[in-house]
């Protein structure tokens, strides 16, 4: 069997092993990015921060779900969107879905300048020091950090 047929059938293998809420948080939490990233190019960062305590309600009884899953949901559909899942998004969807009853959530956005001089900015989310979402910020310069509180 060919590598590429063996990809394909694996693929088929660990999609058929997903359950119907399995597909249903992948769905959500897809549609979540998008609408993140079709507002963060009509509204400013600032506007979208100061609006999401009710997307944040609505979200959670939508997803209901451990953190570890929300996080595997992220990725996984993140990888899958292409353009509309930066980290940026991924990590503003996380601070909306994840659990805030289990510590707080810091969404922050870092700065560095790569090897080649360039200009680069990440983000990603924690809790008590741990990454739920996105790589390591440890080359990064922190600019800003936000941290939900617990409900």
């Amino acid at each position: 069997m060919s590598a590429a047929r063996e990809r394909i059938t694996s693929a088929i293998v660990r999609h058929a092993k997903l359950r119907v809420r399995d597909w249903w948080l992948l769905v959500v939490v897809a549609a979540a990015q998008i609408a993140v990233a079709a507002s963060l190019r009509i509204l400013p960062l600032s506007a979208w921060r100061s609006g999401t305590g009710r997307p944040n309600r609505v979200a959670r009884l939508l997803v209901n779900e451990p953190d570890e899953r929300l996080v595997w949901a992220i990725e996984a559909t993140g990888r899958r969107l292409g353009r509309f899942s930066t980290c940026l998004v991924r990590a503003l969807v996380a601070q909306l879905v994840l659990n805030s009853d289990d510590g707080p959530v810091s969404l922050t956005i870092g700065v560095r300048h790569n090897s080649a001089g360039a200009f680069e900015a990440h983000a990603w989310v924690t809790r008590r020091d741990c990454v739920l979402i996105g790589a390591t910020g440890d080359e990064y310069l922190p600019i800003v950090t936000w941290t939900r509180q617990p409900a």
